[in-house]
């Protein structure tokens, strides 16, 4: 007897199931996210044909999950990752380190209308 693999989970289904690890309700969620509680509802319904890039990039933070992967199950292309969201989810850098890095950055950057 051969086990049939199972389907990979939708969209939905990775986002509740990371939400449920992460212990938030789905209120939390909203309310950490910045994204109605009405629309995550409906994303994690897999109600939602075109999930906007800004909601699942705002899921993916507060979850702590590869954006790259978030995008990949809603099958759309993600952008580049800003800065802090690749240092992140690439390094697993806290706020604070994050924090000095920009400051070490901020420090070494030529100055508006300074050459390079």
């Amino acid at each position: 007897m051969s086990h049939s693999q199972q389907p990979a989970p939708t969209l939905g289904q990775y986002l509740d199931e990371a939400r449920k690890h992460s212990r938030y309700s789905l209120r939390r969620l909203a309310q950490e996210s910045g994204i109605t509680l009405s629309s995550l509802y409906r994303l994690l319904s897999d109600d939602v044909d075109r999930p906007s890039t800004a909601n699942l990039m705002r899921l993916a933070q507060v979850l702590d999950l590869n954006p790259a992967e978030v995008f990949a199950r809603a099958g759309v292309t993600a952008p580049s990752p800003d800065l802090d969201t690749l240092l992140r989810s690439e390094y697993g850098l806290p706020d604070q380190a994050i924090a000095q890095i920009h400051a070490i950055i901020a420090a070494h950057a030529p100055q508006q209308g300074e050459p390079s």
